[in-house]
């Protein structure tokens, strides 16, 4: 292995935003200008166009956020498959990401939380006024927000201070909001040997395709897949945007009260086994997915189980308040259904059966995407 620093790269990309690479088929590639630089907005669009008003809802636009270290690249497959099914997507590249300007890595190291967090808003506003004009709508069209890893931490961020609204929020193997001390205790053995080793470089961890298979893959992964994903991996990466999630940083209720349409959802017929109709009863859409790889080491399904019964506990707490437009504590479950069922008052708990925390790029990476799928289908009922 060579000596560390000349493992790492020290200096802002050349030129700068770098020369994009090629896209897949279907995903195109603009930039959002904001005061501070360019930065990279990949679109999927459907081949068909947007219903008119009239007709049924069309689905909800996605856009996906990155984690530490990643890129809107690393979400290719995901928008690829999801604007196959007829649904928009749009993903962003952070300041010092992807495609997008980079700061140099002095001043990326202390950029903090609330800097990356105006980069998140703005790539959201401009998929709005996009998807609102592509749409003709009268209203702006909000988006369904999905964010991994610490970018999901990010979007807890962005809600929590309703500096965005949006009408879903999947949390896709996310740092939780409530503190995240216990997502970094996957390396708290070997930082103190890597970090004066790579001389206080921000990828210390990551410097190398064992360390990026360990932290991001299962066991079993191919080596070329781990090898794809360290080739659209930024060089280096704030260290004090994760360090301000170490602790609790939101409520519960503030983000949720950032998540749009939690009115009832209508009651509809469906078809039992004799071909008769069977009526089901409205119920409270779960418009916050919890979204957790079985295989993950760093954000255990264990750590999101956690953050989504935070996250009904203050769901409850905000109906009761009376702060839940169409929906009143009636409407809620019963302490004994709360036993049977994993969902439920406004939040959805799923694990992705054997991949790890990169979960949209492994060999399997349609098990999350359905999931998710799923749930997005929902949103329109």
């Amino acid at each position: 292995m060579p000596f560390g620093p000349f493992a790492l790269q020290w200096r802002a990309p050349t030129p700068n935003p770098p020369s994009p690479s090629t896209l897949p088929p279907g995903i195109t590639r603009t930039y959002i200008s904001t005061p501070s630089g360019p930065l990279e907005l990949l679109t999927a669009l459907p081949s068909s166009n947007p219903t008119p008003s009239s007709s049924p809802p069309s689905p909800p636009p996605l856009f996906f956020a990155h984690g530490g270290f990643g890129s809107a690249a690393v979400w290719l497959s995901y928008m690829q498959f999801f604007s196959s099914h007829g649904i928009p997507c749009y993903a962003l590249s952070y300041r010092g990401h992807g495609a997008s300007w980079y700061p140099s890595l002095l001043r990326m190291y202390f950029t903090t939380r609330g800097a990356m967090g105006q980069d998140l808003v703005a790539g959201i506003k401009a998929v709005e006024g996009l998807e609102t004009e592509r749409r003709r709508a009268q209203e702006a069209v909000r988006v369904v927000l999905v964010a991994h890893s610490a970018g999901g931490a990010l979007g807890q961020y962005v809600l929590g201070r309703g500096l965005v609204r949006v009408q879903g929020f999947c949390m896709c193997a996310a740092v939780p909001g409530f503190g995240s001390v216990s997502v970094y205790s996957f390396w708290s053995l070997s930082a103190p040997i890597h970090f004066p080793y790579r001389l206080f470089h921000p990828r210390y961890i990551l410097a190398t395709t064992p360390q990026v298979h360990a932290a991001f893959f299962t066991p079993e992964t191919p080596t070329q897949l781990v090898r794809a994903l360290e080739r659209i991996l930024s060089p280096y990466e704030s260290m004090l945007w994760p360090m301000q999630t170490m602790f609790r940083f939101v409520t519960g209720g503030d983000v949720l009260a950032s998540i749009t349409g939690w009115g009832l959802r209508k009651a509809r017929k469906v078809r039992a086994g004799n071909g008769d109709g069977v009526g089901t009863p409205a119920s409270v859409p779960d418009r916050l997915l919890v979204l957790a790889a079985e295989k993950d080491v760093l954000c255990r399904p264990d750590i999101l189980l956690d953050a989504a019964k935070r996250y009904r506990a203050a769901f409850r707490e905000l109906v009761r308040e009376g702060k839940v437009d169409g929906i009143s504590s009636r409407d809620l479950r019963t302490e004994s259904e709360r036993e049977q069922e994993e969902d439920g008052d406004g939040v959805r708990f799923k694990v992705v059966r054997g991949l790890g925390h990169h979960l949209q790029n492994h060999e399997e990476w349609e098990r999350g995407a359905k999931e998710i799928l799923e749930w997005v289908e929902t949103l329109k009922i």
